[in-house]
């Protein structure tokens, strides 16, 4: 986005600067108060993220400070005015977002603090995302919401493949492979869907290349089309002894809810259209 002729650049590098400093900040201060914690109930109470929570938290809080730091250097984009700042502040954006939803759901889990204190992380840069498009980027209301759906298709199908990961570690037995066999073959596909709508948001709004756009979330839903529902159903009708409904499904539903639009060309068209 060209930005150089544009107002009040000043001031969104100033928001940027403070998003920044405060995401850093926020993922250092809540993984040292809440991870030990969060352990301590998990290994009490035998639930299964006691095995998960050392390998994710730190993963996500990296997560944070990539988001952070991004946006620290679109800060400093939108201060000298650069052709790049918008797209940093993006990326920090959408990178943040994903960063502080996921541990909030161990917290309220285990029943330490709810709504999770990640919220108050990830909630400023909702707003952030509905304001810096909406009012820097003069996108229009559905194209944004589009990036929403995108967004909650790239966390929830990395989620997916986080709760993968963790009941494959607790019910892997070389002499039963078939309880964890599926976790075992949909653990990727889920990851590269989440990557495949990371790539679409983004795209969605800093590329030019349209077409490339759409198609990355045409394979992002057919990834998670084909790793969400079997895993949801499996799940669901035979993973336990009585039928139960499954958070796994919450994933390629929305995914195909969001498959819709770039799906057809003319509807795909409309959508991204300038504002």
């Amino acid at each position: 986005m060209e930005i150089e002729n544009r107002k009040n650049t000043g001031f969104w590098g100033l928001l940027s600067l403070i998003m920044g400093i405060g995401g850093v900040l926020g993922h250092f201060l809540l993984n040292f108060l809440y991870m030990g914690p969060i352990l301590e109930h998990e290994i009490d109470v035998g639930q299964e993220c006691a095995v998960s929570v050392p390998i994710y938290f730190p993963m996500f809080a990296n997560f944070g400070f990539i988001g952070g730091l991004l946006f620290i250097i679109a800060a400093i984009g939108f201060f000298q005015k650069t052709k790049w700042a918008y797209t940093f502040a993006i990326l920090g954006n959408v990178i943040s977002l994903k960063a502080s939803f996921w541990p909030n759901i161990p917290i309220m889990e285990a029943g330490i603090l709810a709504p999770g204190p990640w919220f108050g992380i990830f909630l400023p840069n909702l707003i952030f995302y509905f304001i810096l498009l909406r009012v820097m980027g003069k996108e229009s209301w559905k194209k944004i919401l589009l990036g929403l759906f995108g967004g909650m298709a790239f966390i929830l199908n990395f989620i997916n493949a986080i709760a993968s990961t963790t009941r494959l570690m607790n019910h892997y037995d070389p002499n039963n492979i078939i309880v964890a066999q599926m976790f075992m073959l949909v653990l990727v596909i889920n990851m590269l869907a989440s990557l495949a709508f990371g790539t679409f948001v983004i795209g969605l709004f800093v590329s030019n290349k349209k077409e490339l756009i759409r198609v990355a979330g045409l394979i992002g839903a057919v990834l998670a089309i084909t790793g969400g529902f079997p895993l949801a159903i499996y799940s669901m009708f035979f993973f336990h002894v009585e039928s139960a409904f499954s958070m796994f499904i919450i994933a390629p539903v929305i995914s195909t809810v969001t498959m819709i639009v770039p799906l057809f060309p003319g509807l795909w068209n409309r959508f991204t259209e300038p504002r």
